[in-house]
């Protein structure tokens, strides 16, 4: 068996199988990432005149090629101006294409090799109002940080994941999607972590589609207009400023532990619609049957209206 016909037969399958499971959506991979590996001609090539048996060569073949699949199945995606193929891909405006230039390459690749993703979205100051949606599974997302940015995301843990996002402005609105591309085959959600950090000068609307989950969003120093959230069961924090006057939260859960904090000095108003086992609603004033009011909503600049659908297992809502 001669080396050179298991090389191009082996090739010319796996280039093939890549080929028709990219087509019909089984998989996906970035076109660029091919080109990433033309150095490996060297090593084939060197490899096909050493004196050793054909046996070894096509062992050590089978190996580099096993390697070379994975790499461009898992490897980030390079958003390289020469990445014409991937280009076709997508017709919705997006930063995307300009995410990763210059010293941000070297970024990525370090980033890829710690098992992590790192998304950066540019800030325009006329940028009015910004909303940020996630349609993703379970995981840990956090929320916790400025950045000078419109937005940064970045991704931890849970191999093979891939987020694509597509960025959609119109005159001083910009609206931000995020979903999960789920074609890759080894993954456990739970294991995954995203963090964000968002810019404080927009008007934020903040959506949240996600399973079993748990949530930590400060939002303290952000001006935040309308939180929703829709998740299964899992452990949601929540901690509201006093940046807007009129804020609304949506929370619609299933048994799950729910934490939310608030400025004493905002008057919250709180509709529940739940069966707890256990609530914890320091400062305010039962008005009706799953209906809550602070003492000083009537007087308060700033309000907060929570509406809650969940089967929670615990409520808490903490005045700081």
């Amino acid at each position: 068996m001669k080396f050179r016909n298991v090389f191009w037969g082996l090739s010319l399958i796996i280039i093939g199988g890549l080929l028709i499971g990219r087509n019909i959506g089984i998989i996906d991979f970035d076109w660029f990432n091919i080109l990433r590996l033309w150095p490996l001609l060297f090593i084939l090539w060197g490899l096909s005149v050493l004196p050793i048996r054909e046996t070894i060569k096509t062992g050590v073949l089978i190996i580099l090629l096993g390697g070379a699949t994975w790499f461009v199945l898992e490897a980030p995606r390079s958003h390289s101006p020469w990445d014409v193929f991937s280009n076709f891909d997508n017709s919705t405006y997006s930063y995307e294409r300009s995410e990763q230039k210059g010293e941000h390459a070297g970024e990525a690749t370090a980033d890829f090799l710690k098992n992590q993703r790192r998304i950066t979205i540019p800030y325009a100051d006329t940028i009015k109002n910004a909303r940020l949606e996630m349609d993703a599974a379970a995981g840990k997302f956090i929320i916790n940080d400025t950045t000078s940015n419109l937005l940064t995301f970045l991704q931890k843990g849970t191999y093979g994941y891939h987020y694509q996002y597509f960025i959609n402005r119109t005159n001083h609105n910009v609206n931000i999607t995020f979903s999960e591309k789920d074609e890759r085959i080894f993954h456990n959600n739970n294991h995954k972590e995203v963090t964000i950090a968002l810019n404080p000068a927009p008007l934020w609307d903040i959506d949240l589609n996600a399973g079993a989950s748990s949530v930590n969003y400060d939002l303290s120093n952000f001006r935040v207009r309308k939180v929703s959230l829709d998740g299964g069961a899992g452990s949601f924090k929540i901690t509201l400023g006093d940046k807007y006057p009129d804020v609304k939260i949506n929370i619609d859960a299933g048994a799950s532990a729910i934490t939310i904090k608030v400025p004493q000095s905002t008057g919250c108003d709180l509709e529940i619609t739940a069966v707890m086992s256990g609530k914890h609603l320091s400062g305010f004033e039962k008005i009706s049957s799953g209906h809550y009011q602070t003492a000083n909503y009537d007087t308060a600049k700033n309000k907060i209206h929570l509406n809650v659908d969940a089967a929670v297992s615990s409520f808490r809502i903490i005045r700081y």
